[in-house]
């Protein structure tokens, strides 16, 4: 065998098990000298040892190799083990509003509204009322309000199916909707905002589901897209087409910071996992995300884009500013940390990772985890509700993805960029290679994103590029005996074994 480089040691004798094609790579080149062609059990570890192992045996790694239980709070919304269900309704639906009881649809055309059992998935009541169809509605409690092209927002007791009130107050479309519980009155909010009036009103609502003025304002030159309360329900921002955030007191109704940004604003929502109330994330017009401070100075504070790191192969990252090929239209996020994005130019929902570097939020991670692709039609809404997504698209389907919750999870090293190649260092002092710039860690998921086999994770500080002797004959399984110590640049790399993991690019590699 013999190794690129400035020196190389002599060969002893080991034994590679092959079971799949190797990526190709270019840092270093190793040989192989002889190959005996016997049966091998199929899998996806390559690893080299002094000992050739038993037939039928499986490689364990020694007792050390035992993976330590990691229990996260919360969802796992890393698990690719998660359960689909879906059912149908009579058209695209627009509007979607999920609680622990009740998954609510409204639709593009109909002016019907649909209510359905949330664990039974059975019909409870068709809402009719509106003169059209809609694309916004909000539950609060056992309350639904609903908005319209019709201009009107209504609210109706899902306890009975009866329509309670009907408020005419929009010139325009009710584009967007908000509705969040008061701890200030105990009563509730609902914000609305509207299309070509470009209006924001804010209502005070009931338990009952009567609904009163507080509020109109105005300000937005553009569709008001989105808007949202802070969960103290003291500030209202609202986000519109003009490129615009605008931050407003709830109680006297004032503009208190209007923020121009450099794309229309999309979606918004409050951001939990920083301080309560003060941080909201938005999407944007060219598929950004971004956090933004509402407490600080001056109309031109600048908001905080989060790069995000995109899967483009097996096991391998780019750093990409765009979250999907067009808009951001929806985004969620959960309290231990994960982020559900969604596009309406796009059939997929997209599960991502954030991470903080504690003091330095310039330096916030988010690493692309998985992608849902079970639509077959460009997708138009999604609700999220504890463990579950709910997504519906123009295929007139409602999917429902629900994730496992407390279970046991393996959290994988994220870098910006990571080949699907890992050496572990087998010497005396065993470890990672140290000729790999960034730590290596194994994924021990069964099922773990890295080309779905999740045995392995790298840094793309180097690369491995395998070149077998021609074969008079196919070989699709088999053993290759190849010199089992591999001679670095570094002197500090001599008298080690290495274990060499890898996944495939496909299942079906010829």
């Amino acid at each position: 065998m013999t190794v690129s480089g400035e020196r190389t040691s002599q060969p002893q004798t080991g034994v590679l098990n092959l079971t799949g094609a190797l990526k190709k790579s270019a840092s270093f080149t190793i040989s192989v000298d002889k190959i005996e062609t016997k049966p091998a059990k199929r899998g996806s570890r390559i690893f080299i040892q002094e000992e050739p192992v038993e037939e039928g045996e499986e490689w364990s790694g020694g007792e050390e190799d035992e993976v330590e239980e990691v229990i996260i709070p919360g969802t796992d919304w890393e698990s690719v083990n998660y359960v689909v269900k879906k059912f149908g309704c009579e058209d695209e639906v627009t509007g979607l509003a999920v609680s622990e009881r009740y998954i609510v649809a409204q639709y593009f055309m109909e002016p019907k509204i649909d209510v359905f059992d949330r664990k039974s998935l059975k019909l409870l009541h068709r809402l009719e009322g509106h003169e059209y169809g809609g694309q916004t509605v909000a539950l609060l409690g056992q309350i639904l309000f609903s908005g319209s092209k019709d201009c009107t927002v209504r609210s109706w007791d899902l306890r009975t199916g009866e329509d309670v009130q009907e408020v005419a107050m929009h010139r325009d479309y009710v584009l967007s909707m908000a509705a969040r519980d008061n701890p200030n009155t105990g009563g509730g909010l609902l914000v609305t905002g509207g299309a070509a009036d470009h209006l924001v009103i804010l209502y005070d609502t009931e338990d009952t589901g009567g609904i009163t003025c507080r509020h109109k304002m105005s300000g937005h030159s553009g569709w008001v897209t989105c808007v949202e309360l802070t969960p103290d329900c003291t500030r209202l921002v609202t986000g519109s087409k003009d490129a615009h955030i605008m931050v407003w007191d709830t109680e006297t109704g004032a503009l208190l910071r209007r923020m121009e940004q450099d794309a229309e604003i999309t979606c918004l929502v409050s951001y939990p996992l920083l301080s309560d109330g003060q941080y909201v994330i938005f999407g944007d017009g060219e598929s950004k995300l971004s956090l933004l401070d509402l407490n600080g100075e001056g109309e031109e504070e600048a908001a905080l884009h989060l790069m995000p790191n995109v899967q483009v192969g097996t096991g391998r990252y780019r750093r990409s500013h765009k979250y999907h090929d067009k808009n951001v239209d929806k985004v969620w996020v959960s309290d231990n940390g994960y982020l559900v994005t969604v596009s309406t130019g796009s059939k997929f929902v997209k599960i991502w990772k954030i991470e903080h570097t504690e003091g330095k939020l310039d330096k916030t991670d988010v690493t692309e985890l998985q992608i849902l692709r079970e639509h077959s039609d460009y997708l138009s809404v999604i609700g999220v509700h504890k463990d579950t997504v709910f997504s519906a698209s123009g295929d007139m389907n409602i999917y429902l993805h629900r994730f496992p919750t407390g279970k046991q999870h393996y959290d994988m090293l994220r870098t910006q960029e990571r080949n699907s190649v890992a050496v572990l260092y087998q010497g005396p002092q065993s470890g990672f290679a140290p000729s790999v710039e960034r730590p290596t860690i194994r994924c021990q998921g069964k099922l773990c994103k890295a080309g779905k086999c999740g045995l392995a994770k790298s840094s793309s500080s180097f690369q491995v590029n395998f070149n077998f002797k021609p074969l008079t004959k196919s070989l699709t399984e088999g053993t290759l005996v190849l010199p089992s110590t591999i001679a670095e640049d570094s002197e500090d790399d001599s008298d080690c074994e290495f274990v060499i993991e890898y996944v495939t690019d496909s299942e079906e590699d010829e």
